[in-house]
């Protein structure tokens, strides 16, 4: 999920995604034996089309994938992990069957098979910042997700796609259209010339990779539960934690004592090996050049926007994290 000023950008062209009618919504839920009541789309949305759906006096979300984006091996794989993480205590929604006892539903609605999963209404609501309160608990819940990950990777002999971050298609887009000898050109020069080895000292694993405050509900500065595991993959579980510092540094809230803060309640639980720590600052930098060219693709990109990335770029490649 990129987000720009507040805002969810969604990545896939509009035919991709589905469109939510009485008619289509009311087809989803038969398969459930749920008579639909009403739905309403979700204030915070995902990638994937997020609607809240009614049956009666309880309330459901209901997810709904856009076409091409996943198999549904891939989703099954997905669903299951969340449902491993709940098993071990941890506070992701509840997926409901269907009546013929599925987690995923395929329905063909206008000649197109649409993919949707159907999850509890989860209680609490989305942070408008981070508090140290916060912080303190989403660092050791994120640490339990890696360990999780690790051993469920491993347990289903599931292997790392991933030998190198680098960010190319959108920076190759965008560098046709730029004028030569420009600040703007030479972030992007810098962008695509930029590669994090992932190496096999890095352990691996199964998790979240959008670990922040878009996507979790909170209640009283504690994790209610943990949402929209649509980048989920297995790779370096520091690509995960590095991503998430990002955040920590720069949104609402967050500080390098922050980061430092976070990273000391994660190690409580998960202690990062030197390979990790070496490499962590290198990938914040790459999740910033990443959220940066998104941004710019999506265009309103002022100077204002510019100046505001370079000197991001700069206090990652000067920050200190203390190991």
């Amino acid at each position: 999920m990129w987000r720009k000023k507040g805002i969810v950008m969604n990545k896939l062209s509009p035919e991709n995604l589905f469109v939510p009618s009485q008619k289509n919504v009311r087809a989803i839920l038969d398969r459930y034996n749920l008579p639909l009541t009403r739905f309403e789309h979700a204030t915070h949305g995902i990638e994937n089309l997020t609607l809240l759906v009614w049956s009666q006096r309880k309330k459901y979300v209901l997810r709904v994938y856009p076409q091409k984006k996943k198999s549904d091996a891939d989703i099954l794989l997905e669903l299951d992990f969340m449902s491993h993480l709940r098993k071990n205590g941890l506070p992701t929604p509840a997926i409901i069957s269907s009546s013929d006892h599925q987690p995923l539903v395929i329905c063909e609605l206008d000649h197109k098979k649409w993919q949707s999963v159907l999850m509890e209404y989860a209680q609490g609501t989305h942070p408008e910042a981070f508090t140290p309160a916060l912080l303190d608990h989403m660092a050791p819940l994120q640490a339990r997700m890696h360990i999780l990950g690790k051993q469920y990777a491993k347990t289903h002999n599931i292997k790392s796609g991933r030998a190198a971050l680098r960010e190319t298609s959108v920076t190759d887009e965008l560098l046709k259209n730029t004028a030569q000898e420009s600040s703007f050109r030479n972030l992007l020069e810098r962008v695509k010339a930029f590669v994090v080895e992932l190496h096999d000292s890095l352990p691996k694993g199964l998790s979240h990779f959008d670990f922040d405050i878009e996507n979790i509900l909170t209640k009283h500065d504690r994790v209610t539960a943990i949402l929209d595991f649509g980048d989920m993959e297995c790779m370096p579980l520091v690509v995960c934690l590095g991503y998430t510092l990002w955040d920590v540094l720069f949104e609402k809230g967050g500080s390098p004592a922050m980061v430092a803060r976070y990273l000391q309640n994660y190690q409580g639980v998960r202690q990062l090996n030197p390979s990790e720590q070496e490499v962590l600052r290198e990938i914040m930098l790459f999740r910033h050049y990443v959220i940066t060219t998104v941004e710019i693709h999506f265009g309103d990109f002022s100077q204002n926007d510019l100046d505001k990335a370079l000197q991001r770029e700069q206090d990652i490649r000067t920050f200190e994290l203390g190991f």
